[in-house]
């Protein structure tokens, strides 16, 4: 059975650079099944633009006071340990965790599955694949949009919607980094 962990990051603007991780969730699954989930708001060190607090409704209030992303990197990496890293837009999700986690010298280099990828091949001719379209065309639930946990489990809904029509077998083809999902799928 195919392990993934689902992550949303919400963040400070675009760039790794210059920007910092300011609302992790993650959704950790076996195969189709939710096994556990993860929320965190973090103190990013930097103000919040009015863009992104207009996007996410996350306020310089709200992160004042909580972890800066070093204080919760072990567990975070802990929880993506040995699973394929899995987002909606996989390339800036994994991008910025990558970085954070470099700054606290943990390195990672995950198997990753990008829901937007996959749901091209998987459902064809959707009217649209940003994450609330496709939910929607798709039936499921609506959910707060852009807050990390939220649409973790947007995405987790798509996965295992994509595991039911094509099983595993059939998402691990659309596995970047596919020498390290396989030393997964063969150790699980």
């Amino acid at each position: 059975m195919l392990k993934f962990a689902v992550v949303d990051l919400e963040t400070t603007g675009g760039h790794k650079e210059d920007n910092r991780i300011m609302e992790v969730g993650i959704v950790l699954m076996d195969g189709p099944e939710v096994v556990g989930t993860y929320h965190s708001l973090v103190d990013p060190g930097q103000p919040i633009t009015p863009f992104v607090r207009e996007l996410t409704g996350i306020t310089d209030e709200m992160v004042n006071g909580k972890p800066q992303f070093g204080a919760i990197a072990e567990h975070v990496a802990h929880l993506l340990e040995d699973r394929i890293f899995v987002a909606h837009n996989v390339q800036f999700d994994c991008k910025f965790m990558t970085s954070e986690l470099k700054r606290c010298c943990i390195k990672f280099n995950p198997p990753r599955l990008c829901t937007v990828k996959l749901s091209r091949r998987v459902f064809p001719g959707q009217p649209s694949y940003s994450l609330h379209k496709l939910t929607e065309s798709l039936g499921l639930p609506d959910f707060n949009h852009h807050r990390a946990l939220d649409d973790t489990m947007a995405a987790a809904g798509i996965l295992r919607l994509a595991i039911e029509k094509v099983g595993e077998a059939g998402v691990l083809k659309y596995v970047v980094n596919l020498s390290v999902a396989k030393k997964l799928a063969v150790s699980q």
